[in-house]
């Protein structure tokens, strides 16, 4: 969004320079011939609205000669011509103009203005208006003339977009102060503004131009930026407070940023913990629509580190982007995945885990993240231990009963194995695939799992290397089951029993499914 602003806010410079230099111009007529405003202010109207093809009205204005040039006014309205239906591009409460009469009398080109200064400021951009290229004629009367310093405090940028249903993207420019401002110049800014998605503060400085008439969008910009308190709250389905600093350069419609961000409470509404994430990123701005593209993002949470390409682009159909982001995990822990997810004093695994996925986050904003996010992907779990000695001491169990050995024989530790694909649509993981390994045991299932339910629908098969007389631990019982090893032998395993898992995460029930 702030880069999207840096294409805009010098247009409104150059918008409001070229009328206020028309205004300069024009007050060499009132020097030469009278003092009254009255007239000044009607020639000006009049001189205005041939130039820029617009009805221009002011609403006051006023001026003194000693001891230097200075001209105020107030309530200038630009309408375009010919589109009634559609807000005014350009309405400004007052305006204050200074400089030196040598200045402005000169013969010498170009002329300059020592400062201008606007309150109130309020530009409407409406669908199929182009704001670099319709009002060249007050271009070439800014070509003639140097403001040293401009400042518009308070400035409000509305976008409206072509859907009449959607209402403008709104953005308050607390302060913007450019220098040097004129066609052929590099021009110097610092701006301070609310960004709208997510909430906060931005400060940008650095140099705009030459401006390329021909070509607007190559445009060279440069500078830095300091994002503060940006409020995830105001994204549905996120929370946490992020601040973001870099640099950015290159032409207007490609805008490469390299940068880093911090938020040392991010959580996702699943009801997971906050958790601190800090990222470094390299993208690709296109100032003239701000989609942003990304070339690589390193981010670290906990102990977990990821790497995501991908871009966050205009949805065709609705307000907002459509974020589309490809994830590697190769060097993380299962337990920072779940405190993302489960909001628990501890985990209920722990080791290290793979990750591939492709997420999409589309922009709809009725919905939170975790209701409209769709995942893809697959994943690993190696050497994973669980942490609740119930839960290990069954998975022991299992390992015992899957090798055939007896109660009183050693086992060691026992680390798990998981692997397998997953999808993600609406708030509900399917798992296909799922391979979960003990030593001397393989469970192999597919199902959901529910988010917000929380809810578990698993089938699947339960193989043992040990046939099922050597798993229920051999004597009578062993001796009485030998008859069923044939019927249960099956590819190579020892044993296969049809499971399933149903219930709840807080409460799962497994059993057999024999009947299915």
């Amino acid at each position: 969004m702030a880069l999207t602003l840096s294409r805009v806010l010098p247009r409104v410079a150059l918008w409001a320079g070229g009328i206020l230099a028309v205004i300069l111009i024009t007050s060499g007529w009132w020097i030469r011939h009278a003092l009254s405003t009255v007239a000044l202010k009607e020639k000006i109207e009049i001189y205005l609205s041939e130039e820029l093809q617009s009805d221009v009205t002011v609403g006051t204005l006023e001026g003194r000669l000693f001891p230097r040039i200075a001209l105020s006014g107030s309530s200038v309205i630009v309408r375009q011509r010919g589109r009634p239906g559609v807000p005014p591009l350009l309405t400004l409460d007052t305006f204050t103009v200074a400089g030196s009469l040598s200045d402005l009398i000169t013969r010498a080109r170009p002329r300059h203005v020592a400062e201008v200064r606007l309150r109130g400021l309020l530009v409407q951009i409406s669908p199929d208006q182009d704001p670099g290229g319709q009002y060249g004629s007050a271009g070439r009367k800014l070509d003639r003339i140097i403001i040293d310093r401009f400042e518009a405090p308070d400035t409000v940028l509305k976008l409206y977009s072509r859907n009449p249903l959607k209402p403008p993207r709104e953005f308050l420019i607390h302060h913007l102060v450019m220098d040097s401002v004129g066609v052929n110049q590099t021009m110097p800014y610092i701006a301070t503004l609310t960004n709208p998605l997510p909430k906060g503060e931005i400060e940008a400085s650095g140099t705009l131009g030459p401006w390329n008439a021909a070509h607007p969008a190559q445009t060279p910009v440069k500078g830095t930026y300091l994002l503060s308190g940006a409020n995830l709250d105001t994204i549905a389905g996120l929370a946490g407070v992020l601040s973001s600093a870099g640099k950015f350069a290159g032409p207007l419609d490609r805008i490469e940023v390299q940068g880093t961000t911090e938020t040392p409470n991010f959580q996702v509404d699943a009801g997971g913990k906050a958790v601190p994430l800090s990222t470094t990123f390299s993208a690709v701005v296109d100032g003239s629509d701000g989609d942003t593209y990304l070339n690589r993002v390193d981010g670290t949470f906990l102990n977990t580190q990821l790497v995501a390409t991908g871009k966050i682009v205009g949805a065709a159909d609705v307000r907002g982007r459509d974020i589309q982001i490809d994830v590697t995990i190769d060097a993380g822990r299962i337990e920072d995945l779940l405190q993302l997810a489960v909001d628990t004093e501890k985990p209920l695994l722990v080791g290290p885990a793979q990750l591939r996925a492709n997420i999409l986050i589309p922009a709809d904003k009725s919905r939170k993240v975790i209701d409209k996010m769709t995942l893809r992907g697959e994943f690993g779990l190696t050497r994973a231990t669980f942490t609740d000695p119930a839960v290990q001491g069954k998975l022991t169990g299992l390992s015992r009963h899957g090798q055939g050995k007896g109660s009183d024989e050693a086992m060691g530790d026992v680390v798990s194995d998981l692997r397998g694909q997953l999808s993600l649509d609406r708030a509900v993981v399917r798992f296909t695939q799922l391979t979960f390994e003990v030593p001397g045991a393989v469970v192999r299932i597919s199902g959901t799992y529910g988010l917000r339910s929380e809810l578990l629908d698993f089938k699947g098969e339960l193989r043992l290397r040990a046939p099922l007389s050597e798993a229920a631990g051999g004597g009578v019982r062993g001796f009485f089951l030998k008859a069923f090893d044939p019927i249960f032998r099956k590819r190579g395993a020892g044993t296969v029993l049809p499971i399933k898992i149903t219930g709840t995460r807080k409460d799962p029930k497994v059993g057999l499914d024999l009947f299915n």
